[in-house]
């Protein structure tokens, strides 16, 4: 299953989908429900897919990828579930643009949520102010 951000194009593997239940999935929501536990002194708002910047990985899952946690395979299927059981899940995390830029946000921490929002239908993912290294005077 693919889909388009932009000018990239983001796949997902039509085994996970079907293995998270998520054969026929429709929501009349336009986002998941944002777990406010994960950023207990941060606020959770709502960000359009579209002013966000697309996250160009390659890896060999694709955007989607492992960690020390658990595998590209489990952390998708995890989110999927999650979305079909209308769970809390935490929010991504952002940064702003500058001004002149094409995006009004960054992404900088939940691309497995941000893709999957977008792959199952979403128009926006709950959202927080994150960190951005980037932005330190070095």
């Amino acid at each position: 299953m693919k889909a388009s951000h932009h000018d990239f194009e983001v796949e997902l593997r039509d085994d996970w989908w079907g293995e998270a239940g998520m054969l026929g999935f429709r929501t009349s929501l336009n986002c998941y429900r944002g777990d406010a536990s994960a950023f207990p002194n941060k606020q959770i708002f709502s960000v359009s897919i579209e002013e966000v910047e697309p996250v160009r990985r390659n890896l060999s899952a694709g955007v989607f990828n492992d960690n020390e946690e658990a595998s590209a395979h489990d952390r998708v299927v995890r989110v999927l579930r999650g979305f079909q059981a209308d769970a809390e899940i935490p929010p991504v995390e952002v940064v702003s643009m500058s001004p002149d830029s094409r995006f009004k946000y960054k992404l900088v921490h939940g691309a497995h949520r941000f893709y999957c929002s977008l792959i199952a239908g979403f128009s926006h993912v709950p959202a927080v102010q994150g960190f951005d290294m980037s932005a330190l005077d070095r």
